[in-house]
């Protein structure tokens, strides 16, 4: 039986349809106020209006069956979740969420439902300017990593890393530290992290799951951690607009830095992360992986389903090739000083054209250019820093080919076949991280984020206020799959509570930053752990690993550092304890947890 594909288990079957029918069961009895969504006149009269197209008539007979804010806006992601969970694949998962989202929101007409769906969720997320240059991005990157590995450069920086990261944990922590240094993009450092150090890590037999989690949890909380990012652009720029709707005076800036010590899950996720590496200990599905990985060198599961670039011949350098670091260390570092001096250039550009100055030696002129860089007010479809990226990659691989063909490494041809050939890997990847797009485009079209915020009652002691907060952010950011997203939406709604609650009750003046992290660390930690979260995706993608053994050791990990966080975090600096109480009981708690839970990894001696 257990050689059998999870499909073909009945026992599977049994268990998927009781534990789904009974969270329907759960969902469709709990009192939650209905949502229901303002109508926009102007919209439907110049739809009324205007030529109506096949698509917008079939869109027009859709219209009513949408039930917006429904409990039913939670079966799309919960199907996700619970197929990759009891049959562990995520294309089924993924294209049954699709199918029942199409059917929640244009009604039973297959024919109808089959054309919308694909047209709205994703033809529309395939023609995005951002999604394009992401697949560029992505493409370029994989084929310049392609490269340097050819003509030896990325064995030979393995080989340098190694003079000091000669062991499992030293590696650990140096995967982690690199993942600190690439603070100012997430996509950038997962993508970059991720590819560049799989031969390490394979070296000293971690897991690709280990591998996985130590990208993933040194992207999202350390670009929203740095002062210069373009995740704080974004923080800045929302918190900044709703502190100006409530007549606070402070900056949206000010505000951050305000709340920057009260970011207790994106620290608390890499006290965990260094101190787990550094004390060789691991507890649950990951011990598993690492213990796999450590005693056959199976660095992935027989089972699995990998994405991204996948081990062959054609990547080994030729024995006479020499192992140069320098082949390897310079494209990479073309691409990251590209990344961040276009990023710079772009919002230098649009502060110009703005008519604002920019000086090279303030921080906060840097800061707002990262912010103009990220969002451009004047265009709806702007592609973000996304072009910034595509072409920082493309002039990695230009360096990467020129040193190639300069040193004799390769011949054009070998340099040209090895940029190709890593391509026709990234076919599946793609396929996954379009997917999960339109699955956050369908939650926001059933109203999947409206459901869980009507969940947030409006008569809570301030006390609560921030650790509610974070469980609902977290929840919003899971279902959704976007932290961008649960941050746009929870901030206009949960902050003008906190306002009100600092106003009213005296001695709680620091609800209102606490809930601010409280919004931004649970909107992290949600897609920290989404299935269907594109960082997610592409942490996998970059890492090689399995996607679903990535969510699923990862996730206790991250609950783990969630409760502790929100114990010694959001609740007992909500209930008027000192901020650095934190400081101490994290760490000391979190220690105790890898000692007396955690069991030590065994360890390949290279």
């Amino acid at each position: 039986m257990e050689s059998l594909p999870y499909w073909k288990r009945p026992e599977r079957w049994l268990a998927f349809f009781l534990t789904f029918l009974g969270v329907c069961s759960l969902l469709a009895i709990l009192p939650v106020p209905e949502v229901v969504p303002p109508e926009d006149v102007d919209s439907v009269e110049a739809t009324i209006e205007a030529p109506v197209s096949f698509l917008d008539s079939l869109r027009e007979e859709a219209i009513g069956v949408q039930a917006k804010g429904h409990w039913t806006s939670l079966l799309p992601p919960i199907l996700a979740v619970m197929v990759a969970s009891f049959f562990r694949s995520m294309v089924f998962a993924l294209l049954t969420a699709f199918v029942a989202g199409g059917f929640l929101s244009f009604g039973l007409n297959p024919i109808s439902t089959a054309i919308l769906s694909v047209n709205d969720f994703i033809i529309q997320s395939l023609l995005s300017q951002f999604s394009l240059y992401i697949f560029l991005f992505l493409f370029s990157l994989v084929g310049m990593i392609h490269v340097v590995s050819r003509n030896g450069g990325l064995e030979g920086l393995v080989n340098s890393l190694a003079k000091w990261a000669n062991g499992p944990r030293r590696t650990k922590v140096t995967i982690g530290l690199a993942g600190l240094i690439l603070f100012f993009d997430d996509y950038s450092n997962t993508i970059v992290v991720g590819n560049t150090m799989q031969k390490l890590s394979d070296k000293w037999r971690i897991s690709r799951e280990k591998l996985a989690y130590l990208v993933d949890s040194t992207t999202a909380p350390v670009a929203g951690l740095a002062i210069l990012s373009t995740w704080i652009a974004f923080e800045v720029m929302i918190l900044g607009t709703e502190a100006g709707r409530l007549g606070i005076e402070e900056s949206g800036y000010a505000i951050f830095l305000q709340m920057l010590p009260m970011r207790f899950y994106c620290i608390g996720t890499l006290i965990f992360l260094f101190m787990s590496s550094a004390m060789g200990r691991d507890f649950g599905p990951m011990f598993k992986a690492e213990k796999r990985a450590a005693e056959t060198g199976k660095v992935v599961a027989d089972d699995s389903s990998r994405l991204g670039i996948q081990p062959s011949r054609s990547m080994e350098p030729n024995p006479d090739v020499p192992r140069r670091m320098i082949n390897a260390l310079l494209p990479i570092l073309v691409v990251v000083f590209g990344i961040v001096f276009g990023i710079l250039i772009l919002g230098y550009a649009r502060m110009s054209s703005a008519g604002n100055t920019f000086s090279f030696f303030s921080l906060t002129d840097w800061q707002t250019a990262f912010g103009m860089a990220v969002d451009n007010p004047e265009s709806e479809s702007d592609p973000g820093v996304m072009p910034v990226l595509f072409f920082a990659s493309v002039a990695g691989a230009i360096v990467a080919f020129a040193l190639s063909v300069y040193q004799k490494l390769l011949t054009p041809r070998q340099t040209v076949a090895a940029y190709v050939r890593a391509m026709p890997t990234m076919w599946m990847a793609i396929f996954i991280l379009l997917m999960t797009w339109s699955m956050q485009t369908i939650c926001h079209t059933l109203g999947t984020s409206d459901y869980l915020i009507a969940l947030l009652g409006d008569r809570m002691p301030p006390w609560s206020i921030p650790l509610f907060t974070f469980l609902l952010a977290a929840g919003v950011a899971f279902s959704t799959g976007t932290s961008w997203g649960a941050m746009g939406l929870l901030i206009p709604t949960v902050l003008p509570l906190a306002h009100s609650a600092m106003s009213l009750e005296p001695g709680y003046e620091i609800i209102f930053y606490l809930t601010a992290a409280a919004i931004l660390d649970g909107a992290i930690f949600g897609d920290h752990c989404s299935p269907i979260s594109d960082t997610t995706v592409l942490t996998s993608i970059s890492t090689g690993c399995d996607h679903i053994a990535h969510v699923h050791t990862q996730l206790v990990y991250a609950v783990t550092t969630m409760a502790l966080c929100g114990l010694f975090g959001y609740l007992a600096v909500g209930g008027n304890f000192p901020i650095w109480i934190f400081y101490i009981l994290f760490p000391l708690f979190a220690f105790l947890i890898l000692r007396f839970v955690g069991r030590p990894t065994p360890e390949h001696v290279g």
